[in-house]
């Protein structure tokens, strides 16, 4: 019996990387296309709008009118005037020519464009390792899973985009022993102005060349591959300085890293095991893509364990990097899905690849019997025929897409956003300052001002200094200092949630009067302006418990 070549793992060659001869590349892109076709529709399957969508739209047709990049605030009276230091500038100019453009269609387009992208470089990643198409197409859909919650209107679908085209690289340069790295210097100066995901970028590009380092020192093959590797990181590191912002958008960003006071207010930004626990006790089907995801780093550690070859170590170590970052944020889901999917796969094919060549050591050693050596022929290329009928999953994935709503002209808003309050004010022309919670601050930007500005939005990062993010969660906290901030500053409104503890201490502020509630939101009026003396105060609304964006 003759095996195919292709089902041999790859062996070292003398420069650490495997002999591209021993696997040649099979890519889920030729051999199961409609199954690549529905795994991204099943990571753009979730259609509603992040907190911080109306900002981003409102700020890129802002630039958009100006004709420059905005780098001072207008939207707070707690920072007013401010320095802006918006890392997301470029994206948000995309977000606001495609709504401008198609209005909400061109946004599913945007978003849709994006996670696209995303899969067909993980799977050219994929195609790198050796893997047969079967472990391929199992490992890209748990990782398409895991993705689903976090592939939501806003610019971090860039950084999945591009770790997604850095990773496809390294991966081929590990693999294959040449890659055009050079592209990662554009790729970084683009990443650098599109979103603060770019430390991502760097931090994988030196842990690459870093370990490279290590491996091929201890091994004796000198440095040169090395320091080629680390002029490439130098590079893109300092292209990611082509910015309108400079160095300021590195340490905006290491900031929001380091000491967000935010982050613990911030879903995303919840452990991976306690955004389990919290899930499974209110929204147990919601947890299948946590788990997925949870499923994917456990089964790339233990295959790494069973099969420790050192000749993928430097990508071996970024995922385990970026698994960790998971662990401890679950918005960096994404980021491990990329970054384990190819090690994971390639880990797979060499753990079957020896109970393979074991079982047919054990069947040379037996007695021959007719017509064996063909069963196994058989099994081993049955790899790679599609296993299903690529109509039938085609019909699928349009089904899905239908019924998920990619490519509907509408994106549902929930009663998490404050859409009664907000028709409110307007119907009565009420117009003011602001305090309300930060995951509310953009969507009051869109539908108020510039006749109103809000305290805190979701930019804090990136406008609000650290005193008024802290005197922001005293209040919304209910902490000792809350009634000293309504003192504070001159806020003309007070919107709380129906069931926060914000709620208790406008109860009992002085001065203020309650003018609008709903089962969600109430809104407060300082007791000697005109809001608060109109006929019928306070208001009782009911709005509807979903609406259509914006």
């Amino acid at each position: 019996m003759t095996i195919p070549a292709y089902h041999t793992p790859a062996a070292a060659t003398p420069d650490g990387a495997p002999d591209t001869a021993a696997a040649p590349r099979r890519s889920l892109l030729r051999h199961a296309p409609a199954i690549v076709i529905l795994l991204i529709v099943v990571a753009d399957a979730a259609q509603f709008p992040d907190p911080d969508l109306w900002g981003h739209l409102r700020f890129g047709q802002a630039a958009l009118a100006s004709g420059h990049v905005i780098v001072r605030d207008t939207y707070s009276y707690s920072v007013a005037g401010g320095v802006w230091r918006n890392h997301e500038w470029l994206t948000e100019i995309v977000m606001a020519l495609a709504y401008n453009s198609l209005g909400v269609f061109g946004l599913k387009l945007w978003k849709f464009a994006c996670v696209a992208a995303t899969i067909l470089l993980m799977a050219l990643a994929l195609a790198e390792t050796g893997a047969s198409p079967a472990i391929q197409m199992n490992t890209l859909g748990l990782a398409a899973l895991a993705m689903v919650p976090q592939n939501q209107f806003r610019p971090q679908l860039f950084t999945f985009m591009l770790l997604a085209a850095t990773l496809a690289l390294l991966t081929r340069d590990n693999y294959r022993g040449r890659a055009p790295l050079w592209l990662m210097v554009p790729i970084m100066a683009l990443w650098g102005n599109l979103h603060g995901g770019f430390i991502i970028g760097i931090a994988t590009l030196a842990t690459y060349a870093g370990v490279v380092a290590v491996r091929d020192w201890l091994a004796g093959r000198g440095l040169g591959r090395a320091l080629r590797l680390g002029l490439i990181a130098l590079a893109g590191t300092l292209a990611t300085l082509i910015s309108p912002y400079g160095i300021n958008a590195w340490l905006v960003v290491l900031n929001a890293l380091k000491h967000s006071a935010t982050q613990p207010v911030i879903a995303d930004w919840q452990p991976l095991l306690s955004a389990i626990a919290l899930g499974w006790s209110t929204h147990p089907a919601d947890t299948i893509f946590f788990i997925c995801g949870a499923l994917v780093m456990f089964a790339f550690a233990l295959v790494f364990i069973r099969t420790p070859q050192a000749g993928d170590l430097p990508l071996v170590a970024i995922a385990a990097i970026l698994s960790v970052a998971a662990f401890i944020a679950v918005r960096n889901m994404p980021l491990a899905m990329i970054a384990c999917a190819a090690p994971l796969a390639r880990h797979v094919e060499l753990l079957f690849a020896r109970r393979r060549d074991r079982q047919l050591a054990q069947g040379l050693a037996g007695p021959p019997a007719t017509g064996a050596d063909d069963a196994v022929a058989a099994a081993v290329s049955a790899d790679d025929r599609p296993g299903s009928n690529p109509w039938l999953v085609a019909s699928i994935a349009i089904v899905l897409a239908l019924v998920s709503g990619i490519f509907s002209t509408h994106i549902s808003v929930g009663a998490e956003s404050p859409v009664g309050a907000a028709a409110f004010m307007r119907r009565h022309d009420l117009r003011g300052n602001i305090l309300s919670a930060f995951g509310n601050g953009e969507y009051l930007i869109w539908h108020l001002a510039p006749a109103s500005r809000v305290f805190i939005d979701g930019r804090y990062d990136t406008v609000y200094p650290q005193r008024v993010v802290d005197q922001y969660l005293d209040f919304i906290n209910a902490r000792p200092d809350a009634l000293a901030v309504l003192q504070a500053y001159p806020h003309d409104f007070v919107l709380v949630s129906a069931n926060g503890p914000a709620l208790g201490v406008m109860r009992h502020a002085p001065d203020w009067t309650l003018i609008y509630r709903d089962p969600h939101w109430v809104l407060f009026a300082r007791a000697d302006s005109a809001a608060a003396k109109m006929p019928g105060v306070p208001f009782t609304g009911n709005p509807p418990p979903i609406s259509n964006f914006p």
